[in-house]
């Protein structure tokens, strides 16, 4: 394999760009690999791409289904790859042939600098947790060349596991502590279990078995109301001081027995913003006022019930999608991307389980932002131009707190919606990150510790826009140059 370069290089001049024109901002690519399953493209990561020191990681399935992880030099742009040839994709679900290429199957990426770890979890919905880690020092002492061998066995990472794990994630504190967190349970019957690492020890702690729980009853769903549900993270982060904040959506599921007859679990009934925060690693946490709503040390957990966690109320049929994603500003404040309808559309006909939106629909589903102001009031922007269906959306928020959110169009490579803090998030503009060469399946999460630490945007790309799926590239962006560029002309 080789690596080139595509486009500009990261630091030349970059063009100015008008509301109305999308234009082509100057880049860096690196080309690490050629063929790569369309799973490695999952927005669910909460990280696929991590730096520390000198070295970026990424993990992605390569083309015959085994899990390969790629150490890129950030000061040269070489880069290594190794096959865990012990950890292949999962051909299908149980007898269900439609996860032969699942994208829910994802991986991540964590670090703990504590002693030096890197540790990887992949191939997830609803099964047993897959985990290993490397061993003391791979990072802070990295060696010149990496193989297998830096990687411990898979193991559990606790002693009380979750049996049916989706949607892994890690996240590192203010500090560099790391913490894990997954669904335990099924869409509409599901948990978020909490996890904490000490590295002194090297052990995995569990904070939460079920921090954000699956019960309650919600009138607004069924023909007799909602007694299960799962809650969606956008993302669960830590802002400077060390408080963490979470936002997610809830989606029902009807109890009805008759499959024929019941709504299921689609996008329809993903409902509401809801979002708390903790100013103790996840022990206590409270609703938007400030007021506590769980204590996880006695065994609390936040539920549909809890007090005040709503803070933009988002019906049921607003077809709002599941995951989409959260960044946080100069001053610790929560801004969300989110993908759905302005209004409400309810079909004439009941949905079976596996159903989504009339396709003469789909044009009312479209971005929006939304954010918390110092004061702890909500907000949500106008319409934000959707180029492709069902395309997640990524945020990140430059050093002068300008909102970037950006999310592939469909043939015409990956675009942003750019705001400032200055105009209050309402002036949007639009411009090209990479035109048709580039692109994703949803919005690529971006390398949180270089966006912060050097001002990049550094996300994994598909090199082959038109073949979805057969390559796997490095996109930087100086984020204050494509602020620059933006608003030039004033």
């Amino acid at each position: 394999m080789k690596w080139i370069y595509s486009g500009f290089l990261m630091g030349f001049c970059l063009v100015a760009v008008c509301a109305a024109t999308p234009q082509a901002v100057p880049n860096h690519v690196l080309k690490v690999d050629d063929a790569v399953w369309p799973v490695s493209w999952a927005s669910f990561d909460q990280d696929k791409v991590i730096s520390y020191g000198d070295y970026q990681y990424a993990l992605y399935w390569d083309d015959d289904r085994v899990l390969a992880l790629v150490r890129r030099n950030l000061k040269t742009d070489a880069f290594q790859q190794i096959r865990f040839g012990n950890y292949i994709l999962a051909e299908k679900h149980g007898n269900d042939e439609r996860y032969s290429l699942d994208g829910h199957r994802n991986v991540v990426l964590g670090i703990s600098p504590g002693d030096g770890r890197l540790h990887l979890s992949w191939d997830h919905h609803n099964n047993e947790l897959h985990y290993t880690r490397s061993h003391k020092g791979f990072l802070t002492a990295p060696p010149s060349v990496i193989s297998v061998a830096d990687f411990e066995p898979e193991q559990p990472i606790a002693d009380q596991e979750p049996a049916s794990v989706t949607y892994p994630r890690f996240v590192n504190g203010h500090e560099g502590d790391l913490y894990f967190f997954c669904r335990d349970g099924i869409s509409g019957d599901g948990d978020i279990v909490f996890y904490e690492y000490d590295a002194a020890s090297g052990k995995w702690t569990r904070i939460a078995d079920r921090l954000l729980s699956g019960e309650g009853f919600y009138a607004e769903w069924g023909e007799q109301g909602s007694t299960m549900r799962n809650a969606y993270l956008q993302e669960l982060l830590f802002d400077q001081k060390g408080r963490l904040h979470l936002t997610w959506i809830w989606r029902e599921r009807d109890t009805n027995p008759d499959e024929s007859k019941r709504w299921g679990h689609t996008y329809a009934s993903n409902h509401d913003l809801n979002y708390a925060y903790s100013d103790d690693h996840g022990r206590t946490w409270k609703n938007n006022a400030g007021v506590q709503i769980a204590d996880t040390c006695r065994g609390e957990q936040i539920s549909i019930d809890s007090e005040g966690i709503v803070v933009f109320e988002i019906p049921v049929f607003s077809w709002v999608i599941n995951q989409c994603g959260m960044a946080l500003d100069s001053k610790g404040n929560p801004h969300v991307a989110m993908l759905q309808m302005e209004t409400v559309y309810q079909p004439e006909n009941r949905l079976t389980m596996s159903d989504r939106m009339d396709e003469s629909q789909q044009p009312r589903q479209n971005y929006f932002h939304y954010w918390r102001d110092d004061a702890g009031q909500w907000h949500r922007s106008k319409i934000l131009k959707k180029y492709k269906h069902h395309a997640r959306p990524a945020i990140v928020v430059a050093p002068d707190d300008t909102v970037i959110i950006y999310f592939q169009t469909g043939g015409e490579g990956i675009r942003c919606h750019v705001a400032r803090s200055r105009d209050h998030w309402t002036e949007w503009r639009t411009a090209r990150l990479a035109g048709p060469d580039y692109t994703f399946e949803d919005a690529s999460k971006p390398d949180r510790q270089r966006m912060d630490r050097d001002g990049v945007l550094s996300i994994t790309v598909d090199p082959c826009a038109q073949q979805s799926g057969k390559g796997l590239a490095f996109l930087d962006v100086s984020v204050q140059r494509l602020v620059d560029s933006v608003y030039k002309s004033n």
